[in-house]
């Protein structure tokens, strides 16, 4: 008998070991979870942005044209809503948008990230945990946001080009809904990662597909749909106040 538990034991505890070195991943959503801003307020300034006054007024007059249907987007199909905000982009080089993601990654987007957010990612990957950004966003407003807080791999929206210009079209996949669960699918299944060991971290109910496929889901500052789904499935729900410029600020002050 005492063999047998003996052996037991030590099995388990194999099993333990073995789990606990497991490579592990946790995959943030941006907008809204790590930062305060939306996909709305990042076209805005893209489109502020992209180039002489008479450039802009024409992309703004279209973006202004569009509002309707993203309204029925925002309230309906997030798919939808990257469709109609990426076409507003129709015509910019791929160089200029390449610019304006950097410039709005260091002026505004990396400013607005929660400050507890940042403490997160920092503490999970200390704890061996690989974070990947997945994100509805742009690749060229995702790669200087990943690039800056350190995070190696990330998901996000492509833009179709033609001779080096947006075409107004996004690349599949669009990452909303299933196909954003999709892709964290095929990201772990590709780096040898079980998503039963993975953490997910989001703020709205259109990204409970991608929740779902995780083993550890998380809400971060939930959406009524959202937490009242988080809260009959027993997830945790986090909320993030205090950007990091704001810390900036209150530092500043103390100073």
């Amino acid at each position: 008998m005492s063999v047998q538990r003996t052996k037991s034991t030590s099995r388990n505890g194999s099993h333990a070991h073995a789990r606990a070195h497991r490579p592990r991943a946790a995959f943030y959503d941006l907008d809204g979870t790590l930062a305060d801003l939306n996909l709305v307020h990042a076209a805005l300034y893209i489109l502020g942005n992209v180039g002489e006054w008479t450039g802009r007024i024409g992309h703004l007059v279209n973006f202004a044209a569009r509002a309707p249907q993203l309204y029925f987007a925002e309230q309906q199909d997030r798919r939808i809503l990257n469709e109609v905000l990426f076409a507003s982009l129709k015509g910019v080089s791929r160089d200029r948008l390449v610019a304006l993601g950097e410039e709005y990654c260091d002026r505004v987007l990396a400013k607005h990230a929660y400050t507890q957010a940042v403490e997160l990612i920092d503490a999970n990957r200390r704890a061996g945990i690989e974070p990947v950004l997945v994100t509805g966003s742009p690749d060229f407003i995702a790669a200087p946001f990943a690039i800056r807080f350190g995070i190696e791999h990330y998901g996000a929206n492509r833009l179709a080009m033609n001779r080096g210009r947006a075409s107004g079209r996004l690349l599949e996949p669009i990452m909303a809904g299933s196909e954003k669960s999709a892709w964290c699918v095929n990201w772990a299944e590709q780096h040898g990662v079980d998503l039963a060991d993975c953490w997910g971290y989001a703020d709205s109910f259109y990204d409970l597909p991608f929740l779902a496929a995780m083993g550890h889901p998380v809400a971060v500052n939930p959406d009524r749909r959202l937490r009242a789904t988080a809260m009959s499935r027993h997830w945790p729900i986090i909320r993030f106040e205090g950007t990091r410029a704001e810390q900036e600020s209150e530092e500043a002050v103390e100073a």
